[in-house]
């Protein structure tokens, strides 16, 4: 420990990484308060189909659609963190998959730096350089010298071919590997994340671990306030009633997550040639290496492995990875009703929630149809939107970081109604523009460098690689 504690970076001499604590929820207390709001929702449905008859349908569904919201907060509550440990997991072969592509050079040093202060560090990382036009040099001849993580490093570079390919080069290249981590190059562990990510391996049916991700640069602005918060909002609800429900995470993030070897380099080859009406698929990498486990056996969610990740910090790019996030997603939702059991949570939950945004649309048009008749309605609507939105910031209170205080956790709660507006009104449109042009592959972001960290040093400009 104190040698991995002694360990410089190459660009700076130390990087300061948070510590992050996962405190247990109070589970009477928000039960008490789902209930209420349960209780009022429910009479307020009921309602809603006394009073608009001719739509009957419409509102009788979205009665189903509250109850099942309701069931998802209750499946929450019930999450635990995996514990445990044995002599086996001490002696798993852990692999790093690190592709780079354009990364900005302090950003991915502070990655290398939190990789050499694991508390169960990898056996091997292993950098995919995937024809970046940064040069990583210093990195590279600093990283290797290093007496914890030079051992362990393996750095190669390749002709730009997209990120599927750049894991794949790991895949391949270890077959001794018992677990693979997929890790973005912009995400910083925190110094258990690995030893907390391997514990439910303990379960011989588990095949895909998912970390908790939070936002690096969470108070950078307002953007990344509002997509650090909604994202963690995600995962602590709505990943976590899938985790309790089933054990089927529908997404194990690309940022972090760990897998079976053995699973992984048996689907390389379908990962790499994956088609969709005959287009071949580059986005979605994290839900198919996903929906891959889930066809073996279960993907879960393990909250006390944490990572932290940088997030878009202007609009631009921002709208451009959620576009992309959107097209994959799409293709995604096909496969997993296509290929997951009817009997797995995983399958309803998809089949469900994609019911639920037809239905929002078909509801939001109704309304504009027969406004102003349905003004009490949209009133309502808008009302059960900040009140859910807030009951979901609640759960962010459990998650304490070093480097934020009582105040930055109670601007996440009154921002919320914010947050929502944010995701229906904006985020909701590029969402329906994403699965319309769903077949259009191009990664749109990593061109150049997106984020970085401070004004790294100056960048050495490598030959020209392809475009994403």
């Amino acid at each position: 420990m104190a040698t991995r504690e002694a360990c410089r970076g190459a660009l700076t001499s130390s990087y300061d990484i948070p510590d992050v604590l996962i405190g247990q929820i109070r589970r009477t207390t928000y039960a008490l308060v789902a209930t209420a709001v349960a209780i009022i929702g429910l009479a307020r449905h009921a309602d809603f189909i006394i009073v608009y008859q001719r739509y009957t349908v419409l509102m009788a569904s979205w009665l189903i659609v509250f109850m099942l919201a309701v069931a998802q907060w209750i499946f929450s509550l019930r999450e635990r963190p995996y514990t445990g440990w044995s002599h086996r997991l001490d002696t798993l072969h852990v692999v790093v998959s690190l592709p780079v592509y354009n990364e900005d050079a302090l950003t991915l040093d502070r990655v290398l730096f939190a990789l050499a202060r694991q508390t169960r560090l990898p056996d091997a990382v292993h950098v995919v350089d995937d024809g970046s036009r940064v040069s990583y040099q210093q990195l590279r001849d600093h990283w290797e010298h290093d007496p914890v993580l030079g051992p362990r490093l393996m750095w190669t570079r390749q002709r730009n071919a997209g990120k599927k390919h750049a894991q794949a080069a790991c895949f391949t290249a270890h077959p001794a590997a018992d677990i693979f981590v997929t890790l973005d190059s912009d995400t910083t562990l925190t110094s258990n994340a690995i030893e907390e990510g391997l514990r439910p391996f303990l379960r011989r049916d588990i095949y895909s671990v998912a970390g908790l991700e939070l936002a690096w640069n969470h108070s950078k602005n307002w953007l990344t306030l509002m997509s650090g918060s909604r994202t963690l909002s995600w995962q602590l609800l709505s990943c976590a009633a899938q985790n309790v429900a089933g054990g089927d995470v529908t997404v194990n993030r690309g940022t972090f997550a760990l897998y079976r070897a053995g699973m992984i380099r048996d689907v390389v080859p379908a990962y790499l040639a994956e088609t969709f009406l005959g287009h071949r698929i580059k986005l979605g990498d994290d839900a198919a290496l996903t929906l891959f486990a889930e066809c073996r056996g279960r993907a879960v969610q393990q909250p006390t492995a944490v990572c932290l990740a940088m997030y878009p910090e202007n609009l631009r790019h921002h709208l451009r990875q959620w576009t992309r996030w959107m097209r994959g997603s799409t293709i995604r939702t096909c496969w997993r009703l296509r290929y997951l059991r009817l009997t797995s949570y995983t399958w309803w939950y998809t089949l469900l929630s994609s019911w639920a945004f037809a239905l929002s649309i078909g509801a939001t048009v109704a309304a504009a149809i027969t406004w102003p008749q349905s003004e009490t309605y949209a009133a309502s609507a808008v009302l059960a939107m900040f009140v859910w939105s807030v009951l979901m910031a609640l759960r962010t209170t459990t998650v304490r970081r070093s480097d934020q205080n009582w105040l930055d956790r109670l601007i996440v709660i009154l921002i919320a109604p914010m947050t929502a507006l944010w995701v229906t009104l904006v985020l909701r449109p590029v969402r329906i523009y994403g699965i319309a042009t769903f077949l259009r592959q191009g990664w749109m972001t990593r061109s150049q460098v997106e984020i970085a960290t401070i004004a790294s040093p100056d960048l050495i400009t490598a030959s020209t690689a392809e475009g994403r």
